[in-house]
């Protein structure tokens, strides 16, 4: 642990405040009584602070890691759109009346009203808006998901407590969700009519399959194996993926080597202020300037 014993045994695992205050105690009857330091030592003992569960953190983990996915499939569901429609300015609102009847027997007999002509499509936008869109919505959404991801995997990380770190990754899936909250709550009805009315964007085929070669494809499927690579749950492999690339990162960032194939913490050290730059906020890996002397070191 942190204070360079060991804790395998359950009676010296404490919480950090109760492992803070009580190493306070003991430093302190060491400044006082320098010459019974043997006997302070002996009698003595703050325990330790280190992590209860593993596993348990993993999973928490993992949870928050498919929280957040979701927000990611929809930024590059926004790059598959930008990407397949035409590059050119086309009505996304169309007003379209049966033929088969007059419009007010189509009313009668469907029991429509005159809104439920309107038909919302997406359909072509210009070069210039894709562009915009790109760097207005698309790269500052990536780049506030990373930091939400990474600070949310760091949060969860350097909770060591069970409990804790259940709380907090509920308390992260509520923030997370705070902008669809915000957004149902005080948006207008119109917006939601107009989203709840948006027909799905298809991907056209330049032209139609013909018969043969639908007849092809279907034998092609009776021979491949039933373990296809379309089959695989992606969603699920690839939030494990992010799970442990996050993780890892974590380690690589705030961890060294002890020359025992393990990890420890790196060195610490407070900052020259209280008050950090605006841009560390928007630019995490900007240095923030640090005191040459360590308030903690690794115990060897």
């Amino acid at each position: 642990g942190p204070g360079g014993t060991n804790y395998q045994n359950a009676g010296r695992m404490y919480d950090w405040e109760s492992w803070v205050t009580r190493t306070f105690v003991r430093d302190s009857l060491l400044k006082l009584f320098p010459d019974q330091t043997d006997l302070i030592m002996e009698s003595i003992d703050p325990g330790e602070y280190g992590l209860e569960n593993y596993s348990v953190r993993f999973v928490c983990v993992f949870i928050f890691m498919m929280s957040v996915i979701s927000d990611l499939r929809s930024t590059l569901d926004m790059v598959y759109i930008l990407w397949f429609v035409p590059n050119k300015a086309e009505p996304w609102v169309q007003y379209e009346v049966p033929t088969w009847a007059t419009k007010e027997q189509v009313k009668e007999i469907l029991d429509l009203d005159e809104l439920d002509f309107v038909k919302f499509r997406i359909r072509g936008i210009p070069l210039k808006w894709k562009i915009l869109n790109l760097f207005t919505i698309i790269l500052p959404k990536c780049f506030i998901w990373v930091m939400t991801a990474k600070n949310g995997v760091m949060f969860l990380m350097e909770t060591a407590g069970i409990e804790d770190v259940i709380v907090n990754v509920t308390a992260l899936t509520f923030i997370l969700s705070l902008d669809e909250m915000l957004f149902h709550n005080f948006s207008h009805g119109a917006l939601h009519h107009v989203l709840a009315r948006l027909e799905p964007f298809v991907v056209e085929d330049a032209e139609d399959e013909s018969l043969e070669q639908a007849y092809n494809n279907v034998l092609e499927d009776k021979k491949s194996s039933m373990l296809k690579f379309k089959l695989l749950p992606w969603p699920a492999i690839a939030t494990l993926l992010l799970t442990f690339g996050f993780v890892g990162d974590y380690y690589y960032q705030h961890c060294q080597g002890n020359g025992k194939g393990g990890l420890l913490s790196q060195a610490l050290s407070l900052p020259t202020s209280q008050t950090f730059p605006l841009g560390s906020f928007f630019f995490p890996w900007l240095s923030v300037d640090k005191e040459s002397t360590h308030y903690w070191s690794p115990p060897e």
